[in-house]
């Protein structure tokens, strides 16, 4: 399980500017942020199957401390998918994978976090493959 100490936050959609499409720079500086972090975490790159990744994000300052509970799940802010390409993408970027369109399966969570910052947990596994070519999981 890696574990990057970064608040996730969702990829939004491009804009459009007189140059063509663009990201926010938010949105550019978190992906910065992403690949900078993946590449310290020394994974090796493999042509893996599966993405198990929990997102947590900080409760607003606004929440009561009383009212706060660690881990709880986030049933609201942004959708699962929009959360998970951002990863994926820096994924591919820092060459752990070489194309996140291999992954075939993923599981994604999300929830509240009591600490002041949020972060990313993760896991990737592969398939084996058998002797003759045949995979088993």
């Amino acid at each position: 399980m890696y574990q990057i100490s970064i608040t996730p936050i969702p990829t939004p959609r491009p804009r459009l500017g007189k140059h063509g499409a663009y990201n926010t720079s938010k949105y550019t500086q978190y992906k910065r942020d992403l690949i900078y972090s993946l590449k310290g975490l020394n994974i090796p790159a493999m042509d893996y199957d599966y993405i198990h990744a929990r997102f947590y994000l900080p409760y607003p300052k606004s929440t009561p401390k009383k009212k706060r509970i660690n881990n709880y799940p986030l049933r609201t802010n942004f959708d699962c998918d929009n959360v998970i390409k951002g990863l994926c993408d820096a994924l591919e970027q820092s060459n752990i994978v070489e194309d996140d369109r291999q992954l075939s399966s993923m599981f994604i969570e999300k929830f509240r976090t009591t600490e002041e910052n949020g972060y990313i947990e993760f896991e990737l596994q592969t398939i084996d493959e058998n002797p003759d070519g045949e995979r088993n999981s």
